[in-house]
């Protein structure tokens, strides 16, 4: 007669546990991995979606932003916090580089006489030495220090609206000695300022807006943000796409992007849209002469100065013959919105031969629009060849 196997005896003699109380701590694990699962996912993953706007003023034009992303967190409050963290941080950039505020580190730099350095923030630091950088690889067709000229013609904060041409053409050449991005420092730790002549200024408008762009993308990037794009007086950021799927799966549909005609109209008027860019991860800031001009003896000029002449783009002396065709806007692609903003006033300053030369050179995406005297082709275009056709 066989014996059964040991491990069959030592289980009989073992007692046997209640079914009914192991089944409720098998239940009560599965609930709580349950809960700690479904926590876990919405404290991390973004859970529902949205598309929230929000607009307003800054640095004497208008800005907007627009988020379309699944947002994190379950707060009613979490957009409105993000709305105030956005205006406190272009407030603040224009605090440090507004011409017009009388207390602004830009202004303040500017009335003072002293050659020694002058503490600034990390914002304006960041800002001025771009401005060089892109001054010194245009060969100063791109001068922060052009300020003293811009007012002259009237598109600074100290104007003269009643000067005639004659006026206006002996003060820029006295003026002239007193610019040039040369006789400007930077110092990016601690940040700080250093004029070589007392009487240099500077005008951050041709580059703020673009930084101020660049740092709200980042701040909304910062808060979990993937999908949104980010305007400032014209100047625009865009990440992502500007609509998703509820399956967390991004859609085809980039953000578009329009580029106006650059014909003079009304300050409330539309010209129409010459081109439409579809944009994902990219900057575009376009510099045009149709929206910020006034009129000298009946000859109207534009805020484009250029530092190298220490005259506007569309000035010409009696000698020189008046082209058929004007250089109306030119629109330039990049990751930074701070360097599209400059490059575009750079290459506006530089033209079409010079600047497209130049935008090959250092792989400027770029388009110049001309306005013609060809009724049938009333724009013409040039762009470089990393331009989207």
């Amino acid at each position: 007669m066989s014996k059964k196997p040991s491990i069959d005896i030592e289980q009989e003699d073992q007692p046997q546990p209640n079914n009914f109380l192991w089944n409720i701590i098998r239940y009560v694990i599965v609930v709580i991995l349950l809960v700690v699962g479904i926590w876990s996912y919405l404290s991390q993953k973004p859970h529902f979606f949205t598309t929230q706007e929000t607009r307003g003023m800054t640095m004497g034009t208008d800005y907007s932003v627009k988020v379309t992303d699944f947002v994190k967190g379950t707060e009613p409050d979490v957009w409105k916090n993000i709305k105030t963290q956005i205006h406190q941080r272009l407030d603040e950039i224009d605090r440090a580089m507004s011409t017009y505020r009388t207390n602004s580190e830009v202004s303040r730099f500017n009335n003072s006489v002293s050659t020694n350095w002058f503490e600034v923030s990390k914002d304006t630091a960041d800002v001025v030495n771009t401005a060089l950088e892109i001054a010194t690889l245009t060969e100063g067709a791109f001068d922060i220090t052009v300020a003293p000229l811009v007012d002259l013609w009237g598109f600074g904060a100290n104007q003269h609206p009643n000067f005639t041409i004659k006026d206006v053409e002996e003060k820029t050449n006295q003026i002239k000695s007193k610019i040039g991005y040369d006789k400007l420092e930077v110092r990016l730790q601690p940040p700080a300022l250093k004029k070589s002549i007392p009487e240099l200024c500077i005008d951050l408008s041709a580059i703020a807006k673009g930084y101020a762009v660049d740092c709200v993308a980042k701040l909304l990037e910062e808060n979990g943000f993937a999908n949104f794009i980010v305007e400032v007086g014209g100047e625009v950021c865009c990440r992502g796409y500007k609509d998703i799927s509820s399956t967390y799966k991004a859609t085809s549909h980039d953000w578009i992007i329009g580029i106006e005609k650059p014909f003079i109209v009304s300050s409330d008027g539309f010209s129409g849209l010459q081109r439409k860019l579809p944009m994902k991860d990219r900057a575009l800031a376009t510099s045009g002469d149709y929206q910020n001009y006034r009129e000298i003896d009946g000859v109207r000029y534009s805020h484009f100065i250029d530092p190298r002449t220490g005259f506007p783009t569309e000035y010409f002396t009696a000698d020189e013959p008046k082209p058929v065709e004007q250089l109306g806007s030119v629109s330039v692609l990049a990751e930074l919105c701070v360097r599209a903003d400059a490059w575009a006033t750079a290459l506006f300053v530089l033209g079409e031969h010079k600047g497209l030369e130049l935008a090959e050179k250092h792989g400027i995406a770029v388009l110049f629009l001309f306005r013609t005297e060809q009724k049938d082709h009333p724009i013409r275009e040039a762009a470089s060849t990393t331009f989207p056709k």
